[in-house]
């Protein structure tokens, strides 16, 4: 049975970019995927400290907080897609510890491989260019290629300005048209 994880990186309940992972996830589950969302404004996730005891076996972290819910959903996933809006042309604050804290993701030895994952970009952005998303972009591919995953084309939503405007633009159709062909 194929599992795709939602990662909710909007601080907005309802805010554009997950409203259009949701559409990813809705038609991924027509076509058989079990389907899991985690929403990172509702957990406790601190930033990395780089102690790098994560290197050191065990635990991925050593840090307390709920990003061990994170690391578990995340190993039981085929397909992660990580939902952001698009905050200085970069991910929001809710998203970025998680990638901070995927260290442990990228050591020789470590147990968490991703290398059998696939990962796909939802982002929204209320700037009308396409080329806003350029700093994000980067920084997911780089991630992407270092921690193994292969990458899905992202769904870069560009042109959506208010809350909720995604779901009455072309790219909630595109959204769900792109989840049925995972």
């Amino acid at each position: 049975m194929k599992r795709i994880l939602g990662i909710l990186g909007s601080p907005r309940r309802g805010g554009n970019s997950e409203t259009l992972a949701r559409k990813v996830l809705e038609g991924a589950a027509e076509n058989g995927w079990v389907t899991d969302v985690i929403r990172l404004q509702d957990l406790e996730i601190n930033g990395c400290t780089d102690c790098r005891r994560c290197w050191s076996g065990g635990s991925p972290c050593v840090i307390d907080d709920d990003m061990d819910k994170v690391y578990e959903k995340i190993r039981e996933a085929d397909l992660l897609v990580f939902a952001s809006p698009l905050y200085w042309y970069s991910w929001s604050s809710q998203i970025k510890p998680v990638w901070d804290r995927s260290l442990p993701f990228v050591h020789k030895e470590a147990r968490w491989d991703l290398k059998d994952k696939k990962a796909l970009l939802v982002a929204a952005a209320g700037d009308d260019k396409p080329e806003a998303f350029e700093g994000m972009l980067f920084s997911f591919r780089t991630s992407c290629r270092l921690l193994g995953m292969e990458m899905v084309e992202p769904l870069l939503a560009h042109g959506v300005h208010g809350m909720a405007e995604a779901e009455k633009s072309h790219w909630f159709r595109l959204a769900g048209e792109l989840g049925r062909s995972l």
